[in-house]
């Protein structure tokens, strides 16, 4: 009998899509969930704004979204795709990144994890 495999790993990023964009390693993928004081998410989308808009224009940065729950009030995720980790180093050397830092300075975050990740099998 066959055991079955739900999912197989290996040393190099792998894609089968069209679209893929071949890297000589794997990007790196981050994670940001953060939960918002209700008073502060308009402040926090004022700053996310500028993070987010000025991350996209850096050539290390592949992508960066925010995205916003649907099931929980008031939380938000960020995924941010960089070529390494120099490139993440860069980013939080910036200004738009200092308008995302500057509102976590003054409060309203509520919660916040983040989980680095290797982008296995990743298109732009």
């Amino acid at each position: 009998v066959a055991s079955r495999v739900p999912f197989l790993v290996t040393a190099a990023p792998v894609s089968h899509s069209p679209f893929a964009r071949p890297f000589s390693t794997s990007p790196t993928a981050i994670l940001v969930t953060v939960d918002i004081e209700p008073s502060r998410v308009d402040a926090f989308r004022k700053a996310m704004a500028v993070d987010a808009a000025g991350s996209r224009l850096e050539e290390g940065c592949r992508r960066f979204d925010l995205l916003e729950d649907k099931d929980v009030a008031n939380r938000f995720v960020f995924y941010e795709v960089y070529d390494d980790d120099e490139a993440i180093k860069f980013h939080k050397t910036t200004d738009h990144y200092k308008a995302w830092a500057d509102f976590k300075a003054e409060g309203g975050v509520l919660n916040q994890s983040v989980v680095m990740t290797s982008a296995v099998d990743f298109t732009e």
